[in-house]
């Protein structure tokens, strides 16, 4: 029994240790192990093994559902984030596309800090400019190839 309680007690302060050292707010830095996103990703990142038993132990609790939903808890764009980055997309339309042909800009900038993407992230699209302006491409078309496009910054 003690050996438990001890083990309980080491892998507590494991955890509150990673828990420390993994999280960049509720939203994360986007890796997570097997168990997936959620509180225990937060807690644990993409160790590996048996600790993973524990990060989905701790996802279960219903924040995983609150995170996909919202974007936090290391999940990624939300379900609302989704719909905020295409409307800025598709409001900021022109602009945006010069920004891409540049490489550089406000409104491109604006946009990797909503995908979660750094600076180079604008030379990626900077280089994929034609696959996301092909002819007769709509704004939603544009947006979902960028969308797509930025799961290269969250690993």
């Amino acid at each position: 029994m003690k050996l438990v309680i001890v083990f309980l007690a080491t892998l507590g302060c494991i955890a509150t240790a990673n828990a420390r050292d993994n999280m960049d707010g509720l939203k994360g830095n986007g890796v997570y192990g097997t168990a997936g996103c959620g509180l225990g990703s937060l807690a644990f990142g993409n160790q590996q093994g048996p600790i993973q038993i524990f990060a989905a132990t701790l996802n279960s609790t219903g924040v995983q559902t609150f995170g996909i939903t919202t974007g936090t808890s290391n999940c990624g764009p939300g379900l609302f984030a989704k719909a905020e980055i295409n409307t800025f997309i598709q409001s900021n339309s022109v602009a945006l596309e010069n920004d891409i042909v540049r490489g550089q800009g406000e409104t491109l900038s604006t946009l990797n800090n909503m995908l979660g993407c750094d600076a180079q992230f604008s030379s990626t699209l900077q280089q994929n400019y034609k696959n996301l302006y092909t002819p007769g491409a709509n704004g939603s078309e544009v947006s979902d190839k960028i969308v797509a496009m930025s799961q290269v910054c969250h690993g």
